[in-house]
């Protein structure tokens, strides 16, 4: 078994991708394709791609593989976020590192104006070993949740 059908197996794993079938069958189909054809960063539910996953499960492998064959490293999903934001939020500091190395901006916002530090620091869970050691990455390399409400005004008065 390869180390990205390692990782499939991982984001399969996921309580939160366990639940949902529509993700489930989303990440079959696509370790498939990839085991057929080779990687590749396709689509999924909720507009998330296959970079958003395996930067949400710590996947370094398959997200270092998926941006060396041109995925974008700031790929947004349906609410805007970027694929930093998902590494954040679980605690995925490998995942930040090599997004970071990569040139992902480390503040950027969603469509909820929270930056990936937000993300982390608001829906981050304890089970996720690895959030404090994202957030001292993530401020150490200019992280902040400043500006969301700056933000939130130059977009009401259409400045934004």
């Amino acid at each position: 078994m390869s180390i990205i059908d390692k990782e499939f197996e991982r984001l399969k794993n996921m309580r939160e991708n366990r639940l949902n079938k529509d993700i489930m069958n989303y990440l079959d189909q696509t370790h498939k394709e990839i085991q057929l054809r080779g990687i590749c960063n396709p689509r999924g539910p909720h507009k998330k791609s296959l970079v958003h996953f395996a930067a949400m499960g710590d996947c370094t492998s398959l997200l270092q593989s998926l941006l060396d064959a041109g995925a974008p490293v700031d790929d947004r999903d349906q609410n805007k976020r970027t694929s930093l934001s998902w590494a954040a939020e679980y605690g995925s500091l490998g995942a930040a590192k090599i997004l970071l190395k990569n040139g992902a901006k480390v503040n950027s916002l969603d469509d909820m104006y929270s930056s990936p530090l937000s993300w982390l620091i608001h829906a981050g869970s304890p089970q996720y070993k690895g959030l404090e050691a994202t957030r001292s990455y993530l401020k150490e390399n200019g992280a902040t949740t400043k500006g969301a409400k700056r933000a939130w005004i130059l977009n009401k008065l259409r400045l934004l």
